[in-house]
């Protein structure tokens, strides 16, 4: 089995993305059960992603310079995205299990963690790789749908992944923050349902936000201020809303 398994990869790191048909025809020995399994096995081992109707490779996405989907977003507010980074850093334990979401401002996280023993898990593939440059940490990435549009995996796989695991740390971000209501959205209904799973398992959430982010209105809310237990946020940030959140429970940092 463990041949096979071999010779699959390899066939989906050849092509970068095979159907399901490719698979019977390259491999017409093996019956569609089999390699619907093997093609789990791979998953779970972090070495294809499945996608509707077949899989992908891990090591071709990983390929693509993550300037090609994330620079421009990255660069925006830069300044202010670093300094959320260099905040969040301290308040997390190295030895932890941290899911670090997907967007610019955990980019720069994921940037400034320090190498040492944590427990990373994302269902961002440029967070996975950048983390995976340091030696020490230990990367999950979720396996599902990979959205084309910021190479995040969502779906079915990412909620069953998550629904098996305990996370002590949640360092997430939003696309705005609704001062009114104290929700936190985002464009994406399926990012969306990923989110609240991850937030519903993690005994601490930290939501980083910059100041670009307030009262930018986008369709889905994941959570409030009430699933949240601090916020990270820039020197540009209005101290009087500031102290409002505070009365709301929620550390801001």
């Amino acid at each position: 089995m463990k041949e096979r398994l071999k010779k699959i990869k390899e066939f989906v790191d050849k092509t970068g993305k095979v159907t399901f048909h490719d698979l019977e025809k390259a491999f017409p020995e093996v019956s569609s059960m089999t390699l619907r399994r093997d093609l789990l096995r791979l998953e779970e081992n972090n070495a294809v992603l499945r996608v509707s109707g077949g899989a992908i490779s891990v090591d071709s996405v990983l390929k693509v310079k993550e300037a090609d989907f994330t620079e421009e977003r990255t660069n925006f507010n830069a300044e202010e995205k670093i300094e959320i980074a260099q905040k969040a850093i301290e308040l997390v334990m190295p030895k932890s299990c941290i899911f670090i979401d997907g967007g610019s401002t955990t980019t720069y996280f994921a940037r400034a963690l320090p190498d040492d023993k944590y427990y990373v898990i994302t269902n961002a593939l440029n967070i996975a790789e950048t983390v995976l440059r340091k030696n020490s940490p230990t990367v999950t990435l979720l396996g599902g749908d990979v959205k084309r549009t910021n190479f995040i995996t969502v779906g079915k796989s990412c909620a069953d992944f998550l629904s098996q695991i305990n996370i002590q740390t949640a360092v997430m971000t939003a696309t705005g923050f609704l001062t009114e209501s104290g929700a936190f959205t985002c464009g994406s209904q399926s990012e969306a349902e990923v989110k609240k799973t991850v937030i519903r398992k993690a005994t601490n959430v930290i939501m980083l936000v910059d100041s670009s982010k307030v009262n930018k209105n986008t369709p889905y809310t994941f959570a409030t201020l009430s699933d949240i237990n601090s916020m990270v946020v820039d020197s540009k940030f209005n101290n009087e809303l500031k102290e409002k959140i505070k009365e709301k429970g929620v550390k801001v940092y």
